[in-house]
């Protein structure tokens, strides 16, 4: 479709990156899915409802939404902190093994309480939480933890993520005498459901703390049995569930392909080496997220239901690494993704875009050594007689006092189509 010859071999060079990396993640064993998901169909439908609020379709949410899931999209004010990488349980999925260090933290204990000061120092904190492994395998060290935090950061939401399992109603009193304001519950969910004991452990938070959530991964193939977990969280009183998306942690290929599971077609919408260690999402997870949407619609459930997509949990690393960037008149940080964009245009049109913009008043780069033209993309939807736009999605990298811009993504625009307010 791409008619000037270089920009025909700047897109092909990201194509190529991404044939490359879907080679290296169907090399460790797991295939992916033929043909272009329409789940965005999907989501669509679901952001036209007054009920839904959305993040970009990468973050929809009916009813109750945590705070702490607010400050995480961007995570400027958030902290999540461990003591133990160690767990009681052993899921094929987890994805703690692919944790910096986490040989030794399965040995050793981390000081939480230490790694947040030090990297909040003179920051605002608006949510803290604790993480594992399983935190609740040292539960003194749990409790010393929130008393710490409520201490020094009053005003910060207090959440404590856990699979449940030594959760008593003694240590459910005591966590939240020492300040915890919110428990996310993670259940272990397969094809023949779920644990009955996890109703019991969700009541037991209940009669204590104050915020009672469940955060799981949305597993293919357990609609039904996710169906009647909500309805059972109902009745309970919980306030509500983060549904995730299941994701391939690169181990256990073979209990995936066992499984019948393959990886998206498109894993990452902007391919890069994310910090985020929870693997590749399997294709028709967030389809059943987003039907358990539908579902908590149609019977218009109290729970607060939001789904976090894998897209979502990426986008405070993207935040992080270009916020603080300077950025030059043409290039603008997309409020949606948080990737620099820039347009671009290459031999003939450029020699055109040039004229518009100079007649405009309006800042332009060109680029050195190339026939191609750079300029705020705010002006695409403005051109006339030109032909194809590329957009550029970008993102900073630091390496000491230094840092450098790197382009990661070339999108084709058509600038009759485009609609700046929805497309940057």
């Amino acid at each position: 479709m791409i008619k000037s010859k270089a920009f025909r071999e700047d897109a092909e060079r990201y194509v190529a990156q991404y044939a490359d990396f879907m080679k290296f993640a169907e090399d460790s064993g797991i295939g992916a899915v033929e043909g272009v998901s329409s789940n965005s169909i999907a989501a669509e439908r679901l952001l036209k409802n007054s009920r839904i609020k959305g993040y970009n379709a990468k973050s929809l949410s009916y009813g109750y939404l945590s705070p702490a899931c607010i400050d995480c999209r961007t995570g400027e004010n958030s902290k999540t902190v461990f003591h133990t990488l160690t767990c009681n349980r052993d899921c094929y999925f987890c994805a703690n093994m692919n944790q910096e260090e986490y040989e030794f933290y399965t040995k050793n204990i981390n000081n939480a309480e230490e790694e947040l000061d030090s990297s909040m120092a003179g920051r605002k904190v608006s949510s803290v939480a604790l993480t594992g492994g399983e935190p609740l395998l040292l539960p003194e060290r749990a409790l010393g933890f929130y008393r710490h935090v409520s201490e020094k950061y009053p005003e910060a939401h207090r959440r404590l993520y856990t699979n449940g399992d030594l959760l008593t109603d003694e240590l459910a009193e005591q966590l939240a005498a020492a300040g915890l304001n919110e428990i996310r519950i993670s259940v272990k969910m397969d094809k023949d459901g779920y644990p009955s004991e996890t109703l019991d452990k969700l009541r037991i938070a209940r009669k204590f703390i104050p915020a009672v959530m469940v955060e799981m991964p949305v597993i293919p193939g357990t609609f039904e049995h996710m169906k009647d977990l909500l309805l059972k969280m109902e009745e309970i009183g919980c306030d509500g569930i983060n549904l995730l998306e299941f994701l391939y942690p690169w181990t256990d290929s073979e209990e995936y392909k066992k499984l019948g599971f393959k990886i998206k077609q498109r894993p990452y919408q902007v391919l890069y080496s994310y910090s985020y260690s929870g693997g590749l999402p399997v294709a028709g997870s967030e389809e059943e997220c987003l039907r358990l949407l539908e579902f908590v619609l149609e019977k218009e459930l109290k729970l607060g239901v939001h789904y976090c997509s894998l897209e979502n949990k990426l986008t405070s690393q993207v935040y992080f690494q270009n916020y603080t960037t300077k950025l030059m008149p043409f290039e603008v940080m997309s409020e949606k993704d948080f990737f620099i964009k820039i347009a671009r245009v290459y031999g003939s049109n450029a020699g055109k875009v040039q004229k518009f913009l100079s007649k405009k008043g309006v800042p332009f780069q060109r680029i050195a050594g190339s026939d191609a033209l750079e300029f705020h993309p705010k002006y695409i939807s403005e051109l006339r007689g030109v032909d194809e736009v590329a957009l550029t999605y970008n993102i900073v990298e630091s390496e000491g006092k230094s840092s450098h811009m790197r382009e990661l993504k070339i999108d084709l625009v058509n600038p009759s189509l485009f609609d700046y307010d929805e497309d940057i």
